[in-house]
């Protein structure tokens, strides 16, 4: 059986990928786990956990997470997307790539 290719552009130009650290401001309408897991295996964005203060009342998750994601212009529109479904405050701060000297 031959399946139809889907082409999207150009595949062989890979896209530019930048490091930015995600605020994030959780308000109780979405759980920390479910956040990272879709962030993850929904959006394929692989992330590290840079900062997280996050408090459980009731069930409800309240507080702030800094992640550092490498991640495309593209995938940043749908990541803040998924985030004000939520009405869940968001910043991105890019992270400037320092260049060491020698001396």
């Amino acid at each position: 059986m031959i399946y139809k290719q889907e082409t999207f552009g150009n595949n062989f130009v890979p896209k530019r990928a930048k490091e930015i650290i995600l605020e994030i401001e959780l308000n109780g309408k979405i759980r920390f786990d479910i956040l990272l897991y879709t962030i993850y295996n929904h959006y394929k964005i692989s992330y590290k956990i840079v900062n997280a203060h996050i408090e459980y009342i009731n069930g409800n998750n309240f507080g702030n997470v800094k992640l550092l994601l490498k991640i495309t212009d593209d995938e940043i529109d749908k990541i803040e997307n998924y985030l004000s479904e939520y009405k869940v405050m968001s910043c991105k701060i890019p992270v400037l790539q320092q260049t060491k000297e020698a001396s």
